[in-house]
């Protein structure tokens, strides 16, 4: 189990708790204290929450694409667990959130501009497969401490979208057959790819260059959006092992759950 604090921006109070505590309960975490504030920004709401490590990046998704979320922060409580979190927006919360709040250890990485996902979204949808270009406009878009997040979400939304609309008829699959049914093909129409067990192998990644910043967490996102929907259970982890534009031949991704 892990404790976090969540600072959350919002344009408006009214029900805020109400729909956000929704969400962390529907994610597994149980609400320990809140405070919620307003200032000429918005509305700050500050929550301590409880619950299982392996939801807690199901949760920030689910926090990070809500309607009522603007922007938010995500950080490891003092004492909650040894397994740090992501997700500072680029404003802090006012002083009045904060107050009898525990000290929180500091993020180690920004979480998605959303509002810049949401805006590339439509684009991906419309020109898929050739999205490369609104890809890199999207990773020079946003601030370089959210590039990495705000990549895997649009790979994920961009993964549900292409298995509701190629693959949702069929039937429940295990993790390999659905790596080699679902996630080589879609992703050949993105790149070059070649399957080796449960690791994939991409030759000369669009998104990655020996002069630019990775762009592996899209596909990371993209196939466990894609595949997450196909599995049971709906787990599926994507980590990057090696990177094209940190010097090695070909881009690898290893598959789990």
């Amino acid at each position: 189990m892990i404790e976090l604090e969540i600072q959350i921006l919002s344009d408006r109070r009214e029900g805020l708790l109400v729909e956000l505590g929704r969400t962390v309960v529907a994610n597994g975490f149980t609400l320990l204290r809140q405070r919620l504030a307003q200032d000429d920004q918005g509305a700050w709401l500050t929550m301590v929450i409880r619950g299982p490590a392996e939801q807690q990046l199901a949760l920030e998704e689910a926090l990070g694409t809500h309607a009522r979320v603007r922007s938010f922060e995500s950080s490891l409580s003092e004492g909650g667990g040894a397994q740090a979190s992501s997700g500072p927006p680029a404003a802090r919360a006012p002083a009045a959130a904060r107050a009898s709040m525990p000290a929180t250890a500091t993020p180690v990485a920004a979480g998605p501009d959303v509002r810049q996902v949401e805006s590339a979204l439509p684009q991906l949808a419309k020109d898929y497969p050739r999205i490369t270009p609104w890809l890199l406009t999207l990773q020079r878009a946003v601030a370089p401490e959210s590039r990495d997040a705000s990549l895997q979400l649009a790979g994920r939304r961009t993964g549900v979208w292409v298995f509701k609309r190629d693959y949702a008829m069929g039937a429940k699959l295990g993790l390999s057959d659905a790596v080699k049914r679902i996630g080589v093909p879609a992703l050949r129409a993105l790149a070059s790819v070649e399957q080796h067990g449960e690791q994939l192998h991409i030759h000369n990644s669009p998104l990655c260059s020996p002069s630019g910043p990775s762009g592996c967490k899209f596909f990371s996102g993209y196939l466990e959006g894609l595949l997450g929907a196909s599995i049971d259970p709906q787990t599926v982890l994507v980590r990057s092992l090696y990177c094209r534009s940190h010097g090695a031949v070909d881009c690898i991704l290893e598959i789990s759950h």
